[in-house]
C-alpha cells in the first residue's frame, strides 16, 4: 500500500470512521488510516475516485503525498494563536465592560460563539447526516444550545471558546508526539552515490542492486546493506541497533543501511536492493504496527461508544427528574445536567491511548527492539514465562576447540588435517567453527557427503574420513574405544574404517545471558531452556546461567511440544534459527535475534532485537510495562476527573466553566503524559 499525508482529520473516532467507510467502496482495495502518524495507507484503482470519496466522508480532509521530514509552519500555529487570541479578548470585553447594551453584549457574544464553534457545528452536522448523534461535537453543541436557552450566555461562550482552544492545545499535542514518532521512522537514507565506470552519480537508494559498489562520505547514511570493500570508519548504527557507541568497520565487515559514517570516506558493495534492507524492513514494520491494536484499545473504543450515550440519558435524567419529582427550579437541574454532559466526552481516552501505544513501539523502536504491533507490547508487559533457544541465543553459536584427543599413537596435528578434510566444504555450524580454528590448508575432495544429524562422510587424498558424532561411526561398522564421558560436544574422527580419535569442542555462553536470566528471574518471570543440542551440553549450560527447567536433545515438534504443557501464564519464547519458527509462532510473544536470526524465525516473531543483545529482551519487558502504566494512569486519571466532576457537577459545586477543564484540560494532561513513553 502507498502512504499518503492526510491532514484535518480531527480524533481517532474520525479516523476509524473513515477507514470503515473506505474498506466498503469497491474502488478501494485496502485501506488504513493512522490516526498517530497522521497518514494514510491506501491501494486503490482510481486515486481521483478515493480521494472524492474521502471528502464525501469527511469534506475538511486533505489527503496529499506524504514527504519524509515534513513538519508543521510556525506560520499556521501563529495565525491559529492570533486568531484565538482576538476571540479571547472580544469576549473579555463583553465579560468586564459593565456598561454596554444587553442588546450589543448578546450580538457580540453570539458572534463569538458562532465563530468559534464553527468546526464543531460541521462536525455535528455530519455526524447527525450519517445518523450518529453521540459523539463530542453533538453534545458540545446541544450543550451551549441548551445553555442559552436558559440564559446562560456567558457560560455558552465560554464553553465553546475554551473547548476551541483546548482543542488547539490538543492539536499541538498530537503534531509534537507525530514529530516524535515520525522522527524515528525519518533515518531512510534520501541518496545513494553509485560507482559508474570511474565516477559516482547520485540516485535513489531504491534503485540500487546487488553488487552495485557505492560512495559513503563522512556523516552520510549508508543507503543499503552491504559491505566495505575499501577504507575503515566508525559507524554510528544507533537508529537501526539502539547501540550507542559508534563500532569500527573495516574491509569485509558487513554494514546496514541507514547507519552513518563517522570517520573516514568507505567504498560498500551492495549485498541486500534497497526493499529487503534492514532499513526499509525496520520501517516496514514499525508502520504495520499501529494495524495491530491491543485489548485496552479495543475495549476503549467499545466502552466510549456506550458511555458516551449513558452520560447523555444520565444528564436528561438530572434535567428531568429533579424538578418534576418538586425538587428545586428547572433552570437550576437544566444547568446541572449540562454541566455533566460537558464532562462526558471521552476524548482523553480515545486521544491518549492510541498515542500512548504507538508511542511505546516508537521508543522501543530507539532502543534497537522492533515490536509488530500493540497487542504484543501489551502482551510483553504481562510475560510470566520466558524460554530460550541456546545455541546462538544464549550461546555464541560459534563452537571452540577444548581438548584434541588422537587414538593409537596418531599425532594431534594428523588429526587435526583428517578433520579438516572432512570439514571444509560442511556448511554445518560446527564445521564451520571447526574450519576457523582448524590449520588452512588445500584439499581435494572427490566425493562428500553430509548425513543429516550425524556428520560428513568423504573421500579426501585417497582416504575414506568420516567426521561426526558416535552414530555415525557405528553406522558404519567402525570399532569405538571405551571413552571417558565428557561435558562437552564431541566429533570423532574416523580413516579408512579405524577410529582416529575426537576433537571437543565447546559453545561459548554468551557473557551477558547469566545477568539477563537473573534479572528476569527477579522481575518474577520463570525462565527455561528448550535446546536441540545434546542433554547434557543443554544441563551444563542451564546449571552455570542457574536455570531449573531445561530440555534438550529436541526436535521442531518437540520444542513445540514441551513448551506448549511448560509455559505459565502469558509466553514468551527467544530464538534465532529455523527450528525455533513453530515455537515463536505460538508463543504469547515470540522474540526473535535481528542480526544471527533466520530470516523464518523473524518472520515468524513478533519481536526483533535488531543487535542480537539478550540484554535488550528484558529492556523490552521493562519498556512494555512503562507503557502499560502510562497507559494506565490515564484511564484512571481520567475516568476519575471525569467522575468527580459529574458528582460536583450533580450537587451545584461545578459550573461549565470547570467543566471545561474536566472535557479538554484532562485530554491534554492525558495525552501529555502518553508523550513520555517516547523518552
Amino acid at each position: 500500500m502507498k502512504r499518503y499525508k492526510i491532514s484535518n482529520l480531527d480524533c481517532p473516532s474520525c479516523a476509524s470512521h473513515l477507514e470503515e467507510e473506505l474498506k466498503k467502496d469497491s474502488n478501494i482495495i485496502e485501506a488504513r488510516v493512522d490516526f498517530s502518524l497522521g497518514a494514510l495507507y491506501m491501494e486503490c484503482k482510481d486515486f481521483q475516485k478515493a480521494v472524492d470519496k474521502i471528502q464525501e466522508i469527511e469534506p475538511e480532509v486533505r489527503v496529499g503525498e506524504w514527504e519524509e521530514g515534513e513538519s508543521e509552519g510556525a506560520y499556521e500555529v501563529w495565525r491559529e494563536v492570533a486568531f484565538l487570541s482576538l476571540l479571547l479578548g472580544a469576549f473579555g470585553i463583553c465579560v468586564f465592560y459593565k456598561e454596554m447594551s444587553k442588546a450589543l453584549f448578546i450580538t457580540i457574544l453570539l458572534g463569538i460563539y458562532i465563530i468559534a464553534g464553527l468546526p464543531v457545528f460541521r462536525g455535528a452536522y455530519r455526524r447527525i447526516k450519517e445518523g450518529e448523534i453521540f459523539d463530542e461535537n453533538f453534545l458540545m453543541l446541544f450543550a451551549t444550545l441548551s445553555a442559552w436557552g436558559i440564559g446562560a450566555y456567558e457560560e455558552a461562550v465560554a464553553v465553546m471558546l475554551f473547548f476551541r482552544v483546548g482543542e488547539f492545545f490538543e492539536e499541538l499535542a498530537v503534531k509534537k508526539s507525530r514529530r516524535s514518532i515520525n522522527s524515528l521512522l525519518e533515518i531512510t537514507p534520501s541518496f545513494a552515490l553509485k560507482k559508474i565506470g570511474e565516477e559516482y552519480v547520485e540516485v535513489s537508494p531504491k534503485d540500487l542492486r546487488v553488487d552495485d559498489i557505492v560512495l559513503v562520505r563522512v556523516g552520510e547514511k549508508i543507503p543499503s546493506d552491504g559491505v566495505i570493500i575499501k577504507g575503515e570508519s566508525e559507524i554510528n548504527a544507533q537508529a537501526i541497533s539502539g547501540e550507542s557507541l559508534p563500532i569500527f568497520k573495516g574491509i569485509g565487515d558487513n554494514v546496514l543501511g541507514g547507519c552513518i559514517n563517522l570517520l573516514n570516506v568507505l567504498e560498500v558493495k551492495i549485498t541486500h536492493p534497497y526493499e529487503q534492507s534492514s532499513i526499509a524492513t525496520l520501517v516496514e514494520l514499525v508502520q504495520r504496527a499501529t494495524s495491530k491494536k491491543a485489548k485496552v484499545e479495543k475495549l476503549i473504543t467499545s466502552f466510549a461508544k456506550i458511555y458516551t450515550p449513558c452520560v447523555f440519558v444520565l444528564s436528561v435524567l438530572i434535567a428531568l427528574l429533579p424538578p418534576l419529582l418538586g425538587f428545586g427550579e428547572w433552570r437550576e437541574w437544566i444547568y446541572k445536567a449540562l454541566v455533566v454532559m460537558m464532562v462526558s466526552c471521552p476524548c482523553a481516552l480515545v486521544l491518549s491511548v492510541p498515542l500512548g501505544y504507538f508511542g511505546g513501539i516508537g521508543g522501543a523502536c530507539a532502543k534497537g527492539i522492533l515490536i509488530k504491533g500493540a497487542n504484543y507490547l501489551e502482551a510483553l508487559a504481562k510475560v510470566q514465562s520466558i524460554f530460550f533457544d541456546k545455541t546462538g541465543t544464549l550461546s555464541e553459536g560459534r563452537f571452540e576447540i577444548v581438548e584434541i584427543a588422537p587414538f593409537g599413537g596418531v599425532s594431534k596435528e594428523e588429526l587435526l588435517s583428517l578433520a579438516s578434510c572432512a570439514e571444509h566444504l560442511s556448511n554445518h555450524p560446527i564445521a564451520q567453527s571447526l574450519n576457523s580454528s582448524l590449520p588452512s590448508k588445500s584439499h581435494t575432495s572427490l566425493f562428500n557427503q553430509q548425513i543429516s544429524g550425524m556428520g560428513m562422510c568423504v573421500k579426501c587424498c585417497g582416504n575414506e574420513i568420516l567426521a561426526g558424532n558416535l552414530a555415525l561411526l557405528e553406522s558404519k561398522g567402525i570399532e569405538i574405544p571405551s571413552l571417558e564421558e565428557v561435558e562437552y560436544s564431541v566429533v570423532h574422527i574416523a580413516k579408512n574404517g579405524e577410529y582416529m580419535g575426537y576433537i571437543g569442542i565447546e559453545d561459548k555462553i554468551k557473557s551477558e545471558s547469566a545477568g539477563v536470566v537473573k534479572r528476569l528471574q527477579d522481575m518474577g518471570i520463570e525462565v527455561g531452556i528448550l535446546s536441540g543440542d545434546l542433554p547434557q551440553n543443554v544441563k551444563r549450560v542451564a546449571q552455570r546461567l542457574g536455570v531449573k527447567q531445561y530440555f534438550g536433545g529436541l526436535l521442531p515438534q518437540e520444542k513445540l511440544s514441551i513448551f506448549e504443557r511448560s509455559k505459565r501464564g502469558v509466553s514468551a519464547f527467544v530464538g534465532d534459527g529455523i527450528n525455533d519458527a513453530p515455537v515463536l509462532a505460538s508463543a504469547d510473544v515470540g522474540i526473535s535475534m535481528g542480526r544471527g536470526g533466520s530470516e523464518l524465525s523473524k518472520e515468524s516473531a513478533d519481536v526483533i532485537v535488531v543487535n542480537d543483545d539478550l540484554n535488550k529482551v528484558v529492556e523490552a519487558i521493562l519498556h512494555a510495562r512503562k507503557t502499560q502504566n502510562i497507559i494506565k494512569q490515564n484511564i484512571i486519571f481520567a475516568l476519575g476527573v471525569k467522575g468527580v466532576f459529574i458528582i460536583l457537577g450533580i450537587f451545584g459545586i461545578a459550573g461549565m466553566w470547570e467543566a471545561v477543564f474536566g472535557d479538554v484540560g484532562v485530554a491534554l494532561l492525558a495525552l501529555l503524559n502518553s508523550t513520555r513513553v517516547l523518552r
